[in-house]
């Protein structure tokens, strides 16, 4: 069995354990990254992908408003290639409490949030669709963000500086050993033993089931959230209920559609999933800000874990704030958890994180995250749509996806959806990192588009060169997603696909194991 010796182990491929990764690697550790599947597939994909600007909790948690207001400015400077600055309001309708008004203002001073009152007439001629019933308005700024490109260049730039990344590489044990720690990973047909002067669990929901296995424990309250896509973009900046935290108030203008979110009750982190109850409150809810969502269609609904510290609290008023914890309380001295928090506050997290890392290591190391680019920004639009699309999501790297874009074999588009050509679905199939339909859809945002994959899925099968298995696999997941909004235009629209696919003997219904 191959035995690898790094400083530092990262257990853990979200925004935040990759974050962690890119920081140690900065600083010169010898670090490695493991992640039991892909790279944001967890919780960092499932969230509505909204840079906060803190406004949203500073009245109830100004400790996560404070950090978001600070956090949200350096990810402008160091994540401009998959962030799109829509700026953002807070809307009262005449259900809402009007005297919410006189506490949101002086909090958001507080926090360190730029918030202005703007009139109703203002708020309507930059929303157009908002009711007419709006009784108030508050400009904040908020944006929107891809988590998922944010994470793959957490990625991308932690192996720039040195560190060992891996995904679908699951934990298999974890024990201390002369000292240090011992991991058993598996990789593909190959078992590794990691070993380690520290381990830092950046797990999420799983990270409690990560420290037991050296006899810790997290306190932690697992919430889930539901969130809707709809097609097309009915809002232009994203767009909150001017009232405390709750189901359905926030609209987020992301890529190609609009996001409404979110619910919150209690989770498990196993098989999560939005249900058609769900889906129908947060429409009904959303439709208080923008009556025009009746006329939209839902395509798509999905579900995520958040792990919140379990302080007594749970759901909305459980803190959103975030928590560095040293075991050595635990007598595991070197092992270093990282729970809570927010997206918008995941390099943060990392830096403190790091900062603990290198007490534990005896080395110094300063932290430049907040400083160098993740990826470099290019800002030079193109009147070419694939080129344009590919250097939204890939930033100053777009040009080497494109590269071999003159080869015949890959010429044309792969999703229309989404303008991904063929080339740059040739590119990432290419990778090792990417094994399935599903890696290669976080990496290129093919089938998350209108039609969700009714007809670039085969595209995607092909350019990865596997078979129909594959392929149903695929849609059997993605099937998680489809059912809670099989009603109006969506239903006839997965009618229709379920037709075309026969021709492949595909049931985009059959879930995987049935």
């Amino acid at each position: 069995m191959r035995v690898d010796r790094v400083e530092a182990l990262v257990i853990g491929g979200g925004v935040t354990g990759t974050g962690i990764a890119r920081d140690l690697a900065m600083r010169g550790f010898d670090t490695m990254l493991v992640e039991a599947g892909d790279f944001s597939a967890g919780a960092t994909g499932a969230n509505h992908g909204m840079l906060h600007s803190g406004a949203r909790y500073a009245v109830n948690d100004p400790i996560s408003a404070r950090e978001c207001a600070g956090e949200s400015a350096v990810l402008r400077r160091i994540a401009r290639y998959c962030i799109e600055d829509t700026g953002g309001l807070f809307i009262a309708t005449r259900q809402d409490d009007p005297t919410y008004l006189d506490r949101f203002l002086p909090a958001c001073a507080s926090a360190g949030v730029t918030a202005r009152e703007i009139g109703v007439k203002e708020a309507r001629e930059l929303e157009p669709n908002l009711a007419q019933d709006i009784q108030a308005a508050v400009e904040v700024p908020d944006a929107s963000i891809d988590p998922f490109f944010l994470t793959l260049g957490n990625v991308s730039s932690a192996r720039r500086h040195g560190a060992v990344v891996f995904n679908h590489c699951p934990l298999q044990t974890l024990r201390r050993k002369n000292g240090a720690f011992e991991a058993i990973v598996g990789l593909g047909e190959e078992r590794r033993t990691i070993r380690s002067e520290i381990i830092i669990n950046a797990g999420g929901a799983w990270a409690d089931q990560i420290t037991s296995m050296v006899g810790a424990h997290i306190p932690l309250c697992v919430d889930k959230g539901s969130m809707v896509v709809l097609n097309g973009r009915l809002v232009n900046r994203l767009v909150n209920r001017l009232r405390p935290p709750s189901d359905g108030d926030i609209l987020v203008p992301h890529r190609t559609g609009t996001i409404l979110g979110t619910t919150s009750s209690p989770g498990v982190p196993k098989d999560i999933r939005a249900t058609a109850n769900e889906v129908r409150y947060l429409l009904n809810e959303a439709m208080v800000i923008v009556p025009t969502i009746v006329e939209s269609r839902a395509v798509r609904a999905y579900a995520g874990v958040r792990p919140l510290l379990g302080t007594g609290s749970s759901g909305r008023e459980a803190s959103r704030a975030f928590q560095v914890i040293d075991h050595a309380a635990d007598d595991i001295d070197g092992m270093i958890s990282v729970v809570g928090g927010k997206l918008t506050t995941f390099r943060l997290m990392a830096e403190k994180a790091a900062d603990l890392a290198s007490i534990k290591l005896g080395r110094k190391g300063s932290c430049r995250t907040a400083v160098e680019e993740i990826v470099p920004y290019d800002s030079e639009a193109s009147s070419d749509l694939t080129e344009e699309a590919a250097r939204l999501r890939h930033g100053g790297a777009w040009k080497d996806v494109l590269s071999e874009r003159s080869e015949p074999a890959w010429a044309g588009q792969g999703c229309g959806c989404e303008a991904v050509s063929r080339t740059e679905m040739a590119y990432f199939a290419a990778s090792p990192d990417v094994r399935d339909i599903g890696d290669l859809m976080r990496r290129t945002r093919a089938g998350m588009g209108y039609c969700q994959a009714s007809l670039c899925a085969v595209a995607m099968i092909s350019t990865l060169g596997q078979g129909v298995g594959e392929l149903q696999a695929y849609y059997g997941e993605r099937w998680k997603g489809t059912e809670p909004v099989l009603f109006g235009e969506q239903l006839r629209q997965e009618a229709f696909k379920a037709h075309l696919l026969k021709v492949y003997g595909i049931d985009p219904s059959r879930e995987a194991g049935q």
